[in-house]
């Protein structure tokens, strides 16, 4: 039973990311509101990943995966980050409302741009103002005064305000600014639930590379990580929603994770072109593997944290996005050498890796100048 169990796994696994990798280009052929029906909000992707995850608990079971408890504990993040998700999917509530100066409002409109929903307390706008760079006529931030239940606060660019489990986030604006735009979000279990996982697997991250590298591998990791992060830290951009140190986190953590993919890659060719090194290729890859794969989680994860933040969702399913989550993916089949006998094999290895490499090539570059999305730039 239990090498069925792994089969329709694995066999799962591979077709979600097929089914990621073509609804990038599918989104490039029609719209994002095309490929978001169709796909990533369809009933049969959910399923997907339901029965995905139904597999690999059966088969972590049936492993007796819970006596390796850095490794059970890290499996169990993706479990309950995957359950948030689930219940953000069927219980969220996402819209925005329209806020006059003095005029208070107790109702906002979800997404459909039909359906209004009630808010348990008037909001109020008071004063809306905007903050220009200096010696330009660049907006620099957009700031919204508000009176909630008789308590005067402010939302702006990377500032929200929770109140009774409702979220608020600055969108847009009046060209006479005179009114405000806010986004709404209330979805107090599946958040709560997604930030537990991703607490989940910062501990296991961080305990698994401790038993995988030592303390002296973590310093090698955190020292460039920093300095990457000290210089991003230091571009001041224009857009307000960039103006955060999430961005220099996510940004230098996710860089040094594909520079470690980069020497990954380059030593698997060189244990492909040469027998005699094939091997200690082969040994200092598995171990270069943890700190790569597990950075471009922590990555990945901080940058859904920040994007939550600037704009009340944790996942949107951008191009980037989705390749990234593809990358991961894609790197953590190896790390399953017990259940995949495939990847014990040094050189079945270094090709595996050489190719693998293309998912960071397209998620880097490809995205960018082939597909659309938030994160391309042309």
């Amino acid at each position: 039973m239990k090498i069925y169990i792994k089969r329709i796994a694995f066999g799962l696994l591979v077709i979600i990311l097929i089914v990621l990798a073509s609804a990038t280009v599918i989104e490039k052929l029609y719209d994002s509101e095309f490929v978001s029906a169709k796909v990533y909000h369809s009933w049969w992707f959910v399923t997907l990943w339901i029965l995905f995850c139904l597999a690999s608990c059966i088969y972590i079971i049936l492993q007796k995966l819970y006596r390796q408890k850095a490794v059970f504990l890290l499996h169990c993040a993706f479990v309950v980050i995957l359950l948030g998700a689930f219940i953000t999917y069927i219980s969220a509530e996402r819209g925005y409302i329209h806020l006059r100066q003095g005029k208070p409002q107790n109702a906002y409109i979800l997404d459909d741009d039909i359906t209004k929903r009630s808010l348990p307390f008037e909001i109020k706008l008071v004063l809306f103002e905007m903050e220009y760079h200096p010696d330009s006529d660049q907006p620099a931030d957009f700031i919204s005064y508000l009176m909630i239940d008789g308590e005067m606060c402010k939302v702006s660019m990377n500032k929200i305000k929770t109140h009774q489990n409702y979220r608020f986030y600055q969108i847009d604006y009046d060209r006479d600014e005179m009114g405000s735009v806010l986004l709404v979000n209330y979805d107090p279990f599946g958040i709560a639930t997604t930030y537990t996982g991703y607490l989940l697997l910062a501990l296991s991250i961080l305990w698994l590379l401790w038993l995988r590298i030592g303390w002296k591998g973590l310093v090698c990791i955190v020292i460039p990580t920093i300095i990457v992060w000290f210089y991003i830290s230091r571009i001041n951009p224009m857009t307000p929603v960039l103006r955060t140190p999430m961005l220099a986190m996510h940004v230098s953590v996710i860089v040094i994770s594909y520079l470690l993919l980069l020497q990954i890659a380059i030593m698997s060719l060189i244990g492909i072109i040469s027998k005699k090194r094939c091997k200690q290729m082969y040994r200092w890859n598995k171990k270069l593997l943890y700190p790569a794969l597990f950075l471009l989680a922590a990555g990945i994860f901080i940058g859904a944290v920040w994007a939550n933040i600037s704009w009340g969702r944790y996942w949107g399913w951008d191009a980037k996005e989705t390749w990234a989550l593809i990358t991961m993916l894609v790197y953590a089949i190896p790390m399953h050498r017990k259940s995949l006998p495939f990847f014990s094999d040094p050189l079945k290895f270094h090709r595996y890796c050489l190719i693998a490499f293309l998912t960071v090539l397209m998620t880097f570059l490809g995205v960018s100048f082939l597909l659309r999305g938030l994160h391309s730039y042309i």
